[in-house]
């Protein structure tokens, strides 16, 4: 039984003892609401239209009294049924393994350090850090709060944010909750179903997708051939059986044709394409949220990308100090002294146990010098805003003395030492003058501005000391006395340049979009290759501020040009995609705090980051950058132009590889003989499912895949022109078939062993019309080991024919027939496609689904 958490050390649980505990209590999860069993799975799959007819053609030779071929036919009813389970329960597992990566995240401490974990992790008594935009997953209560408030709406309907404190009435934090502002600290008390939220039966279901329009299109494609196909075996029934007078013989020709003509392979590649291309995203670090940006990826015009943690690695490092008179770099190897009281009024100003890359950093620069009260003595802060680029804390000194800055003295109780750290520019121009020489606003401005032509992310820090602190009274925003300016590195990934030079030639623009100041903005933009040399601050960034001087027309001619944009509010991302989208982009955009939602949801494709990104991004967002790389994102639209193409080809080829199954079926109203029986079908979509859901699902992109132009969003899945082209090369196959029937019977050749030759001319056949869809010769180097795979089961399936008598009197062929000619062709084959396969197998090109 889960009970109430003690309050556990501040080093919070051992990696044991919250190991002993998940298996105690089990996962932090509510029970699924819809999990398919294997008898639903099994049942779903009796119900497709192909099963249906079989098991009609089944019933209907028994009735005639073919008892073996109905016996045959049985066995094939149960391949059929068995192989739709295997491939649905395949896809199921790996889009639950999906959702699993797509759960909400947590920061929790476990061996006195902070660890991001999925929230199904989370165990009794664990050390939680809420943070802001967090999506809580536990019942928790508190022992430390920093102005932290808690949207309960999912649980109360009560629409205003609740402001918690450590307080009996008001310390308890519910799953399902979301945190909008501050941060505090709480001791697990209730995972999974024993939480409050599954005590009252709710769920956490995310909100259903739109349709995708691909899926739309698919839908109707299917729609007009099923349509077809019934109107054709109506009559191609009716025909055969006036004709022969037997409509039993009509019912049977009607069936085949039938089983011949339904599409339901369209279904197939849709879902096991979608999945599995997913799923390799995935193995690149990219989750796929939402079906529809997959689609969307391959039309994508213009990439919106934030500059810190995306382009570069997102790990600070002070590497400058100035306080005013002296000045230090870290490349000059000199030692930094003489800036204690910049660091300290630095980690005043921010939260030791936060995950945010700068506080780190000064965290990280001198621990003696940095050290702060207790977390205790905090009595105010106020976090970044939009117009508010800074972060303000007041302390409460008195309590502990010895963490005072040097100048200070012991302070009554009710005085506090406020600290303000954030951009050069607001801070310093909240700094009172005081003593200091005049200019030194613009010599400390100049001195930021240096800075950050070089790449260097600049900040300003101010204190104000023996403020008194009267009830109701409001925090200071001027009179503060600054202290100095702090410079951090955040240099480029290794993987930068080159993936913007993959967008370069794949026609996509790249626009850089950061809270940073205009010169760190443009020096990283020309670092990186985004702007020119000779670019200035002045011609080719755009600020927030100069943004919220243009009305919409004014910014929609800028964003033509501009590819860097500063100081830019979370608020003012929202503009920029709309201003991109009335110009007929398709616009990508990255975002991670809890006010990108907005702008997330507007582009046609959100991506979120997954390491420093908030759970609000998470969930407004269609794909989420688990690794936060800029390389990823690229890699994703990679992935969308190979998974559209694929599916462009796929389709193609189900079109083309029906038409000499149906034109065989049609044989018999022409006068032939009855060639192609039930059986054969089945035989024939044993080739064609895995065709077309594994081996083109496999099939890499081209070598010029990603040095064409984007794709209009508009583009049909399927055109007039491509439909003519596969039916042009079917009718080539099915010319094929013809030839080889014709021969045989200029010849005198029996029905059985024309059967033989058709069917063989089909799967011949239809391994060209694979190759050719997949780009023939031009494909030549590019790697699929599905293909080969498909080539070696063909191959064993023509030695069985070939060497088991009584398996080709079942399938209706010469039971007397001489080896010779399937072993080679068989043996040959099967040696080539051995050898490829296993070569692919133990040295792949793409990511495998070996454990989906």
């Amino acid at each position: 039984m889960q009970t109430t958490a003690p309050l556990d050390p501040p080093a919070g649980l051992t990696s044991a003892e919250a190991e002993a505990r998940l298996l105690r209590d089990g996962p932090n999860a509510l029970p699924p609401a819809d999990h398919k069993s294997i008898l639903r799975s099994v049942w779903e799959a009796a119900g497709q239209p192909m099963v249906l007819l079989l098991l009609a053609c089944t019933v209907l030779y028994a009735l005639l009294g073919s008892l073996f071929d109905s016996a045959v036919l049985s066995v094939s009813i149960v391949a059929v049924t068995a192989i739709s389970v295997i491939q649905e329960r395949r896809t199921q597992r790996v889009l639950e393994a999906l959702k699993g990566l797509a759960s909400p995240r947590c920061t929790v401490v476990r061996d006195g350090r902070l660890l991001r974990i999925a929230s199904r992790d989370l165990v009794v008594g664990d050390r939680l850090l809420a943070q802001e935009g967090d999506r809580l997953a536990c019942d928790a209560r508190l022992v430390e709060v920093h102005a932290l408030r808690i949207d309960e709406s999912l649980l109360t309907g009560e629409s205003v944010p609740i402001d918690k404190a450590v307080a009996a009435d008001a310390d308890m934090l519910y799953a399902g909750t979301l945190v909008v502002q501050g941060d505090g600290v709480a001791i697990v008390t209730a995972t999974g179903a024993r939480t409050a939220l599954g005590k009252i039966g709710g769920s956490l279901a995310s909100v259903q997708p739109r349709v995708s329009r691909l899926h739309l299109e698919l839908k109707r494609m299917v729609r007009a051939v099923a349509i077809l196909a019934l109107v054709t075996c109506l009559i191609a029934a009716t025909l055969f059986a006036l004709r022969e007078g037997s409509w039993s013989a009509g019912l049977l020709v009607g069936l085949t044709l039938a089983m011949s003509i339904v599409p339901e392979e369209f279904a197939v590649v849709w879902t096991v394409m979608l999945a599995l291309g997913a799923w390799r995203l995935a193995q690149q670090k990219v989750l796929t949220r939402q079906p529809q940006a997959i689609e969307a990826l391959g039309s994508t015009t213009v990439l919106c990308v934030d500059k810190t943690g995306t382009l570069t690695c997102n790990r600070m490092a002070v590497a400058a100090l100035f306080n005013g008179t002296q000045a230090w770099l870290a490349a000059e190897g000199a030692t930094a002294s003489g800036f204690d009281r910049l660091l300290r009024g630095a980690a005043l100003a921010s939260v030791r146990e936060g995950l945010e890359p700068m506080d780190q950093a000064i965290f990280r620069a001198d621990v003696s010098a940095v050290a702060t009260p207790a977390p205790d003595a905090l009595l105010y802060r106020s976090v970044l805003a939009p117009r508010r680029p800074f972060v303000v804390q007041g302390w409460r000194m008195a309590a502990h003395p010895s963490d005072a800055l040097p100048e200070a003295r012991q302070a009554a109780a009710s005085e506090a030492t406020v600290a303000i750290k954030g951009a050069p520019e607001a801070v310093l121009a909240r700094c009172g003058d005081g003593e200091l020489p005049a200019g030194w606003r613009e010599h400390w401005l100049d001195q930021a501005r240096r800075w950050g032509e070089q790449g260097l992310r600049v900040i300003a820090v101010a204190v104000q000391e023996h403020h008194r602190v009267e009830p109701g009274q409001a925090w200071p925003e001027t009179g503060f006395v600054p202290l100095g300016l702090i410079g951090f590195l955040d240099p480029l990934r290794d993987d930068v340049l080159p993936a913007l030079e993959d967008c370069r030639r794949a026609g996509l623009r790249v626009v850089m979009i950061t809270g940073d100041g205009p010169a760190t903005a443009l020096a990283i933009a020309q670092q990186a290759g985004l702007a020119r040399p000779e670019a200035t601050v002045r011609s080719d960034v755009l600020t927030g501020l100069a943004m919220d001087g243009m009305n919409e027309a004014a910014l929609e001619l800028a964003v033509r040009h501009v590819a860097v944009f500063a100081r830019v509010a979370p608020a003012q991302k929202l503009r920029i995609v709309q201003a991109l989208q009335r110009r007929g982009e398709v616009v990508a955009m990255t975002g991670d705090g809890v006010n990108d939602g907005p702008a997330l949801r507007a582009a046609d494709i959100g991506v979120a980051m997954g390491e420093r990104g908030t759970d609000v991004a998470r969930e407004a967002a269609s794909l989420v950058l688990l690794d936060d790389r800029f390389g990823s994102l690229v890699e994703a639209v990679r992935a969308g132009r190979r998974i559209f193409v694929n599916l462009q080809h796929a389709l193609g080829y189900l079109f083309a590889v029906h038409v000499p199954i149906v034109g065989l079926s049609l044989l018999p109203l022409f006068g032939g003989p009855v060639l192609l029986l039930p059986i054969h079908v089945v035989l024939l979509e044993l080739i064609i499912d895995p065709a077309c859901s594994l081996v083109f699902e496999a099939e890499p992109l081209a070598a010029d895949g990603m040095r064409r132009p984007p794709r209009p969003a508009d583009a049909p899945l399927f055109t007039l022109r491509a439909v003519v082209r596969a039916m042009m090369v079917g009718m080539a196959s099915l010319a094929s078939v013809v030839l080889v029937h014709w021969i045989g019977r200029r010849n005198g050749a029996p029905d059985d062993v024309l059967r033989l030759a058709a069917l063989s001319t089909i799967v011949v056949g239809n391994v060209a019309m694979l190759q050719w869809f997949l780009g023939g010769l031009r494909r030549a180097g590019r790697p699929n080991s599905a293909f080969h795979g498909l080539v070696l089961g063909i191959g064993v399936m023509v030695l069985l024919i070939t060497l088991v008598p009584a398996l080709r009197g079942a399938m209706g062929f010469p039971v007397m027939l001489d080896p010779v000619w399937g072993l080679s062709v068989a043996l040959p084959a099967m040696a080539w496609a051995g050898w490829r396969w296993a070569r692919l197998r133990v040295r792949p090109h793409v990511p495998r689904i070996s454990d989906a």
